[in-house]
């Protein structure tokens, strides 16, 4: 038997310490002692994606007090458990978890946002970071609500994707749309191809679904994945793309995956009559987009934001992923030992890979 390191013999763990922007340090870190309905997990493999790049590079966001424990997408085996928790939490469990969870079923009171059925909205949301560890705690709130046990014969990497996955599927399920409708996707990313798949899976083979994007390496992905048409944006006009693609120069959806203000105004000239613009792809606070007031009102134009997620989209997302339903293995498509996460996060910013994932060092 491999003896164990030695910082972890001295009860210390592996983990990414964000200390500001562009600072993140791995350090040995105590291993958490579950408290009382908490959970202690082992983390088998984590996801990064574009929202770590942001928090990296703003060294701060709301779910994380700085300096503080960074990576927020995870897939493990639970190794202990805290005094009150649930009989039905063991050591040996596969599990998956979300990064939050709003206020509790039996909370008295709940906060108002969650009373009116907008938990993303959540006023006491609790968010949770450390993916980017050996072990993760996952406080008792999540474990009631937003953890879920995995069958072991199904992969970790399968279901890693749970969080992002969710808010996708939250945003689907609010955003109206018509089997007649043409949704316009900008950015064929991650999130953008998750887009693709939770379309198809909910609306079927009759959607019309446009994915744009800059590089044809990408756009090839969302073909496979079930877009309808995949047109390459870069340095054309968008709306005489969309035009020599499907007949019209605009579509009735447009969903802005990027997290960019540009994005934001070039998806918001894509809307047509009576159509939606969705902003999906988050942008820090500040930046202000124009909007024609007299288009806005004389063509019924729709913006709808959606940020987040349920405890229902996250229970959703970790069935269709563990039965199969989202072909997570067309995304991933790089692998790393979690001390290279610098070079992890300097290939998201370069765009030379979809998701990487980092499992532990050997």
């Amino acid at each position: 038997m491999t003896p164990a390191p030695a910082s972890q013999a001295r009860g210390l763990m592996r983990a990414a310490v964000l200390y500001g922007a562009e600072d993140v340090r791995m350090e040995d870190v105590p291993v958490p002692v579950p408290g009382p309905g908490e959970v202690l997990a082992r983390v088998d493999v984590a996801s990064i994606d574009f929202t770590d790049r942001k928090v990296y590079l703003r060294g701060q966001h709301p779910m994380i007090k700085i300096p503080g424990l960074f990576g927020h997408e995870w897939a493990g085996t639970i190794v202990a458990v805290g005094p009150g928790a649930e009989a039905r939490w063991r050591p040996g469990q596969r599990v998956v978890a979300a990064n939050s969870a709003p206020c509790s079923p039996e909370a008295d009171p709940a906060c108002r946002q969650c009373r009116r059925g907008r938990q993303s909205m959540c006023e006491n949301i609790q968010y949770n970071n450390g993916a980017f560890a050996t072990y993760i705690l996952v406080p008792s709130g999540l474990v009631r609500i937003n953890l879920h046990e995995i069958p072991t014969d199904v992969p970790p990497e399968r279901v890693v994707f749970t969080e992002p996955y969710a808010c996708v599927l939250h945003a689907v399920r609010r955003v109206h749309i018509h089997p007649l409708d043409t949704v316009a996707i900008l950015g064929a990313g991650p999130m953008g191809l998750f887009w693709v798949i939770a379309l198809r899976q909910r609306y079927g083979p009759g959607l019309v679904i446009v994915s744009l994007d800059y590089q044809d390496d990408r756009l090839a992905v969302a073909e496979v994945l079930g877009a309808s048409h995949a047109v390459n944006s870069k340095g054309g006009n968008t709306r005489e793309l969309l035009r020599a693609t499907i007949g019209r120069p605009d579509a009735d959806v447009v969903i802005e995956s990027v997290g960019a203000v540009e994005s934001h105004r070039e998806a918001l000239g894509l809307v047509g009559r009576g159509g939606t613009l969705v902003s999906f792809g988050g942008v820090a606070p500040g930046p202000t987009l124009s909007v024609d007031i007299g288009r806005l009102h004389y063509e019924e134009i729709s913006i709808q934001p959606v940020y987040h997620h349920t405890p229902a989209d996250v229970a959703e997302a970790v069935r269709q992923l563990v039965t199969g339903q989202v072909p997570v293995e067309r995304l991933i498509t790089a692998r790393l030992p979690l001390s290279e996460l610098r070079r992890a996060l300097q290939m998201v910013a370069d765009r030379t890979t979809l998701r990487t994932i980092l499992v532990p060092d050997p």
